[in-house]
């Protein structure tokens, strides 16, 4: 009898426990699909009004993963009234979704009425292993109608590279424009095939990046052509370090660190960002030209305040014509699609690719542009 009791005692607790644990995945499942949803129009919140949102943005693709989970748990299990509430979350979040993690058939390729546009911020030209060399190599063999650089660095002499061994390694490029952003040597470049006839900075608060305005001549049309690097979170190796052994191993230091870093770096840099995008933003809005290109490093993910802002009526073109993540941050863990190609919508975007080279922190972004 004793042993019947405690058989009996076994599987209540044992009920109970499984009860709980229900209770506490459909409570987590809830939490996740309510984080979701905020997160996906997280992008429509100025930062200085409440910065919350522009961390919960930087999280979305971790948030689809954990629904993503939850629904793969639930289909597992058979619990379909469960697996519809993960359903229908990303059916409300399809369009963040689908932009951040687009799928496209590649289309035929094509040389004929369209312009191959190539953004690449170049760090300087400060890889190592004779990256600096490499870069030249790979924008030259790329056929690249008209290039956009960021962080662009001519020295004068020594190891860094001269303006004038710029100009010859892209002597196929017999149009460029260049707006420094510093005194020492860094700016934004622009290389075209086509004539530039007008090149400007754009005015507003930053350190040490900035955006510039050019006007280029194709087929008696008129192109306005904003190259950016927007407010970068200004983040050292060492705070790199910190954030590379928090995802290493979670612990109470590597977290005080991260947590200090976000406080004094990530916040700062959303608010000044969004007030950098609202003034890109303004000159896109004035433009009288035929067609539109905003493209570039805007340090800020596809779920952002920055990004949405800088869109506005433009169409992203990896978001339209790309495949996957389009990953074009490379370093320390920060796997992120922050380097865009957006474009006027009288045009059209075709095989928007993010090439894997390692010469750079960023890998360059290209596409092919029909101008209907």
């Amino acid at each position: 009898m004793q042993v019947g009791n405690n058989a009996k005692t076994v599987f209540m607790r044992a009920k109970i426990f499984s009860h709980i644990f229900r209770y506490f995945l459909v409570t987590t499942n809830l939490l996740s699909v309510l984080l979701l949803v905020a997160s996906s129009y997280s992008d429509r919140v100025p930062p200085e009004k409440v910065l919350f949102f522009s961390y919960l943005g930087l999280l979305f693709p971790f948030i689809c993963l954990l629904n993503l989970c939850f629904i793969l748990y639930w289909i597992f299990l058979g619990q379909w009234k469960y697996l519809l509430i993960g359903l229908c979350a990303f059916l409300v979040c399809w369009k963040p979704v689908k932009n951040y993690f687009p799928v496209h058939l590649p289309s035929p390729p094509v040389r004929e009425d369209v312009v191959k546009l190539l953004t690449y911020n170049v760090m300087g030209f400060t890889g190592k292993d004779g990256a600096s060399y490499k870069i030249l190599r790979y924008i030259a063999d790329s056929q690249a109608d008209i290039v956009c650089l960021q962080e662009y660095l001519a020295g004068r002499s020594g190891s860094a590279l001269t303006a004038r061994e710029i100009d010859e390694a892209l002597r196929m490029y017999p149009y460029s424009s260049v707006i420094y952003l510093k005194t020492f040597g860094w700016g934004l470049a622009v290389y075209s095939k086509y004539p530039i006839t007008a090149s400007r900075k754009v005015e507003y608060f930053s350190e040490n990046n900035g955006s510039s305005v050019h006007e280029i001549a194709i087929g008696g049309k008129t192109l306005t052509l904003i190259n950016n690097h927007l407010e970068s979170f200004k983040l050292t190796s060492q705070d790199k370090e910190h954030y590379g052994d928090f995802l290493k191993a979670t612990g109470a230091e590597s977290f005080g660190h991260l947590r200090n870093t976000i406080q004094r770096k990530l916040g700062p840099a959303f608010r000044i960002r969004a007030g950098q995008a609202r003034v890109v933003a303004e000159e896109v809005r004035k433009s009288t030209s035929d067609y539109l290109l905003v493209c570039g490093d805007f340090n800020d993910t596809p779920v952002s305040y920055t990004h949405r802002t800088m869109q506005g009526e433009l169409q992203d073109a990896f978001a339209h014509s790309g495949t996957g993540l389009g990953i074009t941050y490379n370093r320390n863990y920060f796997w992120f699609r922050i380097d865009y190609i957006l474009y006027s919508p009288n045009m059209e975007a075709m095989n928007c690719t993010v090439d894997p080279l390692n010469y750079s922190d960023h890998y360059p972004v290209w596409c092919y542009l029909k101008l209907n």
